[in-house]
């Protein structure tokens, strides 16, 4: 009984503070975003592009799923899937914001067939890959030009068995 008490109650506190933040969410600011990035992965010196999903689940939060694929360099390509929080701090008429973030997910590098120099003998090295699980930090800013469109940079430290850190900068648009 107090435990069914207990589930009614939290259920109730829920629902009443989402129906107080959507009272004060701006007009600019709407539930659903993507956002489209290019940039670069410091450790592996590469560049790659990345596709982000952004969904307020109140005004100052929102979680944040995203792909990233990173070109290949001496053989090597990433592929990097992580589902981050936001917490958004708005500045004047909602028209910049700053946020840091946390998240975790994977981390996946595919290493192609190369030849390397072995005791002065040529060796041919069988392609793999290798799936590593990260935790992540950073933060980003971001900038809106239009109703629906906005400038967005971001830093990611990504803490793991390949530890780097990738900085992004792209255009988003809110639905």
């Amino acid at each position: 009984m107090k435990k069914g008490l207990l589930l009614a109650a939290f259920i109730a506190a829920v629902l009443s503070l989402s129906a107080q933040t959507s009272q004060f969410r701006s007009p600019q600011a709407s539930d659903f975003a993507v956002v489209g990035h290019v940039g670069y992965q410091t450790d592996f010196e590469r560049f790659g592009i990345d596709l982000q999903g952004r969904y307020n689940l109140m005004r100052n939060i929102r979680i944040a799923p995203d792909i990233a694929f990173y070109f290949p360099k001496d053989k090597v390509t990433g592929l990097d899937v992580m589902l981050n929080a936001h917490y958004v701090f708005y500045f004047p008429q909602d028209r910049f914001s700053v946020y840091p973030l946390a998240g975790f997910g994977m981390q996946n590098n595919f290493y192609g067939k190369q030849t390397v120099i072995v005791d002065g003998d040529e060796v041919k090295t069988d392609s793999h890959s290798s799936t590593d699980f990260a935790f992540n930090l950073g933060g980003g800013i971001s900038y809106q030009i239009s109703p629906q469109g906005f400038l967005n940079a971001e830093v990611k430290f990504m803490l793991g068995d390949n530890d780097n850190a990738s900085i992004m900068l792209g255009y988003g648009y809110r639905f």
